[in-house]
């Protein structure tokens, strides 16, 4: 009997044949990264043995003022009693000459062994920090007389320590300024003969003042790159250490820049900064230089919006720490602001594989709970194991679940046709790739578990419901709401663990569990019903045994109450405003443990409330010959329904905004401090990024909030529901543009007098130039949507045109935000009388426009290679090979042709229907 039992509970049992197997053993258990040159900073054990050591000598002045002073009656005994026997001990000790020598010493020797542990502490404490860099003078080894140069490298060097917060927040030649008080005493012009000044000034120079020392020599080289900066870093925590080594670039700046990289590197796994993402995988080991600076550069660019560069800076660090889960989430946030929600989505799922086998990832996620009884220790222990290792796992799943959630915007991604070339192929493997591990993963929301056959029939289920845009989308909030379900359960065992401050709590978990998912998985299975659609050969009725819908099957996987709670909100589609406000306040109720709401809290009722006007705001179709959209019929309930939603939303963002204020964001990194504050920020993620607001965005309402809390000073047009694509075709149009013009210029520079190349830097300039025009013929192919095209054509103009040039002229362009862009005519967009239809038309029409513009560039391409193609390339090469040289009149004829072409391409682009203003900061007029 017990026999059967279990055969039956084996197959009823979600979880794949693997999880039966022994765990193997890590492959990171076997092999460790060299370690650290520098010593290992060990601060807490000199700071117990400096209390240890203040504490003797504190006894032995309290026994010294004991033995020699007059004790105080008890009625007289205070607070301070102890204290007036210290300073009687001082005096005895210091002042008296009846005190005995041996008694002197013995106190003089207490206070040199806590004065020496305590100096060991703060120095260990400053290599831990950390503090203060020395940075000695630079020495100028290239050219001994040159001290300006010397001087100049050091600021550079000084200021790029300062973007780690291992550098105090100033740069330059000068000396290190003070630190303590002591330091301050120290300075003060007294003589010598001064007892009193002598002490300060003795305990100055031995008090610690910085962790590490730094000392580079410039030297320079006939091979090229010729400019080198020898730097050495040396360690004063434990045993002194350093580390030295030469760093070479084409110019002074290029090796100062390199070099700083390379200090930084190797002093940051010493201190705390490596104990927080993304470095902790690297503390007390050797950090590559590449893999710093890949990070810092792309952190860098991430903040200045130049997304495309970001993500191949991105994509490099990926390359030198593959691993790494942090690097990683930046990677899915860097692909969601460009519109890559599919190639978010899979980047986040690579993260969780990366961590933990999959058959135990999706054994955990379909556990019940008698199998948590059963084993109450395996669970837990298995999870705090888990998240100990791997810190950011509950705000990795948290981002993967709110993806899987977004399924509006990534099935538009699954499902799109209008990628071409190598952007067709790779979203064609990431749909390959996803669609087998969701139905490894998330079958069971599809099998009835009736008998043995249907979990077979459940993966062949699953995977015809991902070859359908309706069924996707249902699959896909089913398997966010499991994964909130599981993942709120093992939020409560991350507080043993990660330390407090996180912004996933589980008051946001809960929300999202209880009201947000099931909201979105409601308005899934709703439109599925009213199209009354058969979709790949599953019917679509409510809640019926063994169809897509069928909620039922999660039964078996919560508790009765959570299933009841759940059902009610997803049935109840379009929802009720008082019902929906009820549902908020349950879940964001104060409990045990939990502090007031934060900003986030109300950000997300907002987010709840924005998106539940989807059930009476919906998208009418737009009205060909008037160019406006029909009202949408609706009775008055519905009305009052929708003003009651957008009422509460709006007064949940203010709400967030006033908890928000102008307290500068969190530092995104340990590298780069973000200068916009978390309003700042929240206003961006509003208005641009989140679709939970797509229907709040054109209320009257919204424009209200954006006219008093942002105050624009300008008109606030109506925005459209999805924003994201007029923004990257608003880039790609002033990213070409600009490029071209760039182009244009550099050729014209280049053919006019004097000359300033022979024909081999010809041959160089119009090879290259030949690539960045086959480059834009493929990019024309696929409407310059592909982002690793527009980052190699970034890479092609900066290697061609100077990088002074490309720097004044901020090029790449960041890429904008809706407030940013100017459209032609606005009329429409910002008149209450028009529908939201007369935006999303509009929006349509100007991206198509710069599509067709992009495409006509690409038609002209090779009719400007062919006139290009009489003293071209082959021809000069010809003429090399036969030792001819060309004369200056054809080669300045072949710049002006080559000027005259990008010219072209900077002329097609030049219309006014789409632009982008941003804000020059050098015509800002600061002072009259």
């Amino acid at each position: 009997m017990d026999n059967r039992r279990a055969a039956a509970e084996r197959w009823e049992d979600p979880r794949p044949e693997s999880w039966w197997a022994r765990y193997p053993h890590r492959i990171t258990n076997g092999g460790h990264e060299p370690s650290s040159p520098l010593p290992i900073p060990r601060p807490n054990g000199w700071r117990r043995l400096g209390i240890a050591s203040t504490l003797l000598l504190l006894s032995a002045l309290w026994h010294l003022g004991r033995d020699t002073g007059t004790l105080a009656s008890r009625d007289g005994w205070t607070f301070f009693e102890p204290l007036r026997l210290v300073l009687i001990g001082v005096a005895r000790a210091f002042g008296s000459p009846h005190t005995d020598l041996w008694r002197r010493l013995w106190v003089l020797i207490l206070f040199v062994v806590a004065f020496a542990t305590w100096c060991r502490f703060y120095r260990e404490w400053l290599a831990y920090r950390p503090g203060a860099v020395d940075v000695r003078e630079f020495d100028n080894a290239a050219d001994p007389k040159d001290t300006g140069r010397a001087a100049y490298l050091k600021s550079r060097f000084c200021r790029q320590l300062a973007s780690t917060s291992i550098y105090p927040p100033y740069a330059g030649p000068a000396a290190v300024p003070p630190q303590n008080f002591l330091v301050v005493l120290g300075e003060s012009p007294e003589t010598l003969t001064n007892p009193l000044a002598v002490l300060p000034k003795v305990m100055a120079r031995l008090w610690p003042q910085s962790g590490y020392l730094i000392r580079a020599t410039l030297q320079e080289r006939k091979q090229e790159p010729g400019c080198g900066l020898s730097v050495t870093v040396t360690s004063f925590a434990g045993g002194t250490g350093s580390a030295t080594t030469t760093e070479w670039g084409a110019t002074w700046e290029d090796a100062t820049c390199k070099a700083a990289y390379w200090a930084m590197a190797k002093i940051l796994p010493m201190t705390r900064l490596a104990r927080v993402a993304p470095w902790r995988p690297w503390r007390h080991r050797d950090l590559p230089t590449g893999l710093f600076e890949a990070y810092n550069e792309a952190k860098k660019r991430h903040d200045e919006r130049r997304l495309d560069d970001a993500l191949w800076w991105y994509r490099e660090a990926l390359r030198l720490d593959p691993f790494n889960p942090d690097i990683r989430m930046m990677v899915a946030s860097v692909q969601e602001d460009l519109g890559l929600f599919l190639a978010a989505l899979d980047t986040y799922h690579g993260a969780l594989c990366l961590g933990e086998l999959e058959s135990r990832y999706a054994a955990s996620l379909w556990t019940r709970r008698r199998d948590r009884w059963r084993h109450p220790f395996r669970y837990p222990v298995a999870m705090l194991s888990a998240i100990s290792r791997r810190r950011e796992l509950i705000r990795l799943r948290y981002q993967y679940a709110k993806t899987l959630a977004y399924s509006e915007r990534t099935v538009e991604d699954w499902f799109a046709t209008d990628a071409v070339g190598e952007r067709r192929v790779l979203r064609d493997q990431i749909r390959d790739r996803l669609t087998a591990a969701f139905v490894d993963r998330y079958w069971p929301v599809l099998s009835p578990f009736r008998n043995a056959a249907d979990r077979a029939e459940a993966y062949e289920r699953t995977r015809t419901a991902l070859e359908a845009v309706a069924t996707a989308r249902v699959l896909f909030n089913l398997a966010a709401l499991q994964e909130f379900h599981r993942l709120y359960q093992d939020s409560a065992l991350a507080w043993w663990v990660v330390p407090r401050g996180s912004t996933v709590n589980r008051r946001l978990l809960r929300l999202a569990r209880d009201v947000w998912a099931p909201l979105r998985l409601g308005r899934a299975l709703h439109d599925l019903n009213q199209d009354r659609l058969t979709a790949a050969g599953l019917t679509v009725d409510w809640f019926t045994g063994g169809q897509v819908g069928d909620l039922p099957n999660l039964r078996r996987w919560w508790s009765r109450r959570r299933y009841r709670r759940t059902e009610t909100m997803v049935r109840g589609w379009p929802v009720q405003p008082e019902r929906l406000r009820d549902a908020i306040g349950r879940a964001q109720r104060r409990r045990l443990g939990t502090g007031r709401l934060d900003y986030l809290d109300y950000y997300a009722a907002a987010a709840v409330y924005s998106y539940a006007l989807y059930g009476y705001v919906p998208v009418p179709p737009p009205s060909p010959a008037a160019e406006l959209a029909p009202a949408p019929p609706a009775g008055l309930e519905d009305d009052r329904r929708r003003r009651s939603l957008t009422g509460y939303a709006v007064i949940e963002l203010q709400a967030a905004m006033a908890s928000a204020g102008s307290r500068p964001a969190a530092q995104v990194s340990l590298q780069t401090t973000t200068q916009t504050g978390v309003a700042s920020r929240l206003r961006s993620w509003i208005g641009s990024s989140d679709p939970d607001f797509g229907r709040l965005r054109g209320s009257d309402e919204f424009r209200f909030l954006q006219l008093d809390l942002y105050q624009p000073m300008r008109s606030v047009w109506r925005r459209p529901e999805n924003v994201t694509r007029i923004r990257i075709a608003a880039y790609v149009k002033k990213l070409l543009h600009d490029g071209a013009g760039l182009l244009e210029r550099n050729w014209h520079r280049r053919c006019a007098p004097p000359w300033r190349g022979d024909v081999h830097d010809m041959i160089e300039w119009l090879d290259l130039d030949n690539r960045t025009w086959r480059l834009l013929g493929k990019m024309a192919e696929d409407r310059a949507w592909y982002w690793l095209h527009r980052a190699q054509f970034c890479r092609l103009v900066t290697e061609a045109v100077d990088l002074v040039r490309v720097a004044d002229l901020r090029f790449p362009p960041p890429v904008p935000t809706f407030d940013e862009l100017v459209i032609e005519v606005p009329d429409g967009l910002e008149s209450p009388l028009r529908r939201d239809g007369a935006v999303e038309k509009r929006v349509a029409d100007l991206t198509a426009h710069v599509d067709e513009i992009v495409q006509q560039i690409g038609r002209v391409t090779a009719e400007l290679s062919a006139a290009s193609a009489e003293l071209g390339l082959g021809a000069l090469r010809r003429l090399d090979a036969d030792g001819d040289q060309p004369d200056l009149t054809s080669l300045r004829e072949v710049c002006s042709r080559r000027a005259a072409h990008w010219q072209r391409v900077v002329d097609l682009l030049s219309d006014d229907r789409l632009r982008v203003e941003f804000i020059d900061p050098e015509h800002i007029q600061l002072e009259p």
